[in-house]
């Protein structure tokens, strides 16, 4: 089977991040949508839904 090493390089970039955020994708929303504050720039588009 092929296999692109670009994506391959996502993805562990990919589990890189998750892993930091405990596999959590509210904590990982906050700190984006916090770091964007800070740094005045778009960095998600859409405001995250609460459940």
């Amino acid at each position: 089977m092929w296999k692109d090493k670009i994506v391959e390089q996502v993805r562990r970039n990919r589990e890189k991040i998750f892993a930091e955020f405990d596999y959590d994708i509210k904590k990982y929303s906050k700190y984006i949508m916090e770091m964007q504050q800070k740094d005045k720039k778009r960095l998600v588009t859409k405001q995250m839904v609460k459940n």
